[in-house]
């Protein structure tokens, strides 16, 4: 059998791959290395040991006949990427940047190379050579990754162009910035794997396995006694809307990061809506923030709304969802979370011009609203018992974990 390599960055990626991780060392009949990127290292190494878990800078060596340039370009951008309260050390951030600037600056010219970096920051990185030395120093058959950019897209190019098989997670949806490049992807459902079709992507083998990460959070919010959570916040016994905030960013077409506007023009209208529905319906209203966001942002709408009770520190994301009757979300992983825990999920756009990030909640069995009016209108028919709320059972397959460990099995 031969040999696995998972790549990954932290957050949600890292946790989809770490769950697999725990479940094959039951039997440890895979060989396998995690290169766990940025925060993701320390997530993955409080989980295993050093044996399995790697970071960019345990492979300098590969790369020493260009250690200088790689240090240099490492410490020019560092300044502005290093951060003491990452848990990043300053040797990795420095290596990691340094071999992505360095393969910029081969692939186009230092000019140019600094000209992208300046435009694109980060997100003009694809380390592909990069990743290919550590693929044939490893001597890897097969590599799992998830959906982000940079050196996870480039683990799946460099793989393919060395004929090495591949495997893609998808941790949400089929509209997504870069679009799969791995030959075999893991996916939620079929209407999934159907919008991959749709985009190009008709060559790839599709398996609708779940998704192990959200699957985990359901399991546990099905197992939450959401009557104590309900005493201990002191709700009535009326509905609970629960809004899972996040930043109100805007998107390019091709659902890239195009800018952040601010959060006065959706707050605004957010919040009224709110005091229209406590007023008329008496309903319990929690807010839950995005770990990115900070209370500050909100401050003076928490100030001036008082009916409205901010969660975070009251309640952890399970106990916050298991509460809930009504999940109100833009578009994110909260949404797949909750609908899948059988909750009713109000997803809504709010720059009426721009590209929605999350196509896939605009159709049921997520309630859309094209706008903070329709919006309104949709809530208050909720509430009323006039809206028609439609259930899908196999929206989340589980046992999702055993599924991929069985395809890699099959593939390395």
């Amino acid at each position: 059998m031969g040999k696995v390599l998972f790549v990954a960055y932290g957050g949600g990626h890292i946790n989809i791959i770490n769950s697999i991780v725990e479940k094959m060392l039951i039997k440890k009949d895979i060989d396998f290395i995690i290169l766990a990127l940025t925060t993701g290292y320390n997530k993955s190494l409080g989980l295993f040991s050093n044996k399995y878990v790697k970071k960019i800078s345990d492979y300098k060596e590969l790369f020493e006949k260009d250690i200088q340039k790689i240090n240099y370009y490492g410490s020019l951008l560092l300044e502005e990427n290093y951060s003491t309260s990452s848990g990043i050390s300053k040797e990795d951030t420095l290596i990691y940047l340094g071999l992505s600037m360095f393969e910029l600056v081969q692939t186009y010219g230092e000019k140019k190379a600094l000209d992208l970096y300046s435009k694109k920051k980060r997100q003009a990185f694809l380390p592909i050579k990069t990743v290919k030395k550590i693929l044939e120093y490893e001597k890897i058959s097969l590599v799992v990754t998830t959906t982000s950019p940079r050196f996870e897209e480039a683990s799946l190019i460099a793989a393919n162009e060395l004929g090495i098989e591949t495997i893609q997670i998808l941790d949400l949806f089929g509209e997504l910035y870069p679009l799969p490049k791995s030959k075999n992807i893991v996916c939620m459902n079929t209407s999934i794997s159907e919008s991959l079709k749709q985009q190009g992507l008709i060559q790839a083998n599709y398996y609708h396995f779940g998704q192990p990460s959200i699957e985990k959070t359901v399991k546990n919010i099905l197992s939450v006694d959401k009557f104590a959570i309900k005493n201990k916040l002191g709700l009535n016994n009326n509905k609970t809307l629960l809004y899972a905030t996040q930043k109100p960013n805007i998107y390019n077409e091709d659902f890239s990061y195009h800018s952040f506007p601010g959060y006065e023009t959706i707050n605004n209208n957010i919040f009224s809506i709110f005091k229209f529905l406590y007023e008329k319906y008496n309903i319990n209203i929690l807010i839950r923030l995005h770990p990115n966001e900070d209370f500050s942002d909100y401050k003076k709408w928490f100030d001036k709304y008082n009916f409205i009770q901010y969660i975070n520190e009251k309640c952890n994301l399970e106990e916050s969802l298991a509460v809930c009757d009504i999940l109100l979300n833009q578009a994110s992983t909260v949404s797949v979370e909750a609908i899948s825990s059988n909750k009713d999920v109000f997803t809504f756009k709010y720059h009426l011009d721009k590209t929605f990030p999350l196509p896939a909640v605009m159709s049921e069995p997520f309630i859309f609203s094209d706008g903070f009016e329709e919006l309104k209108e949709n809530l208050s028919l909720y509430f009323e018992d006039k809206l028609k709320v439609k259930k899908i059972e196999s929206f989340l397959p589980f046992n999702s974990v055993e599924n991929i460990i069985k395809l890699i099995k099959d593939l390395v």
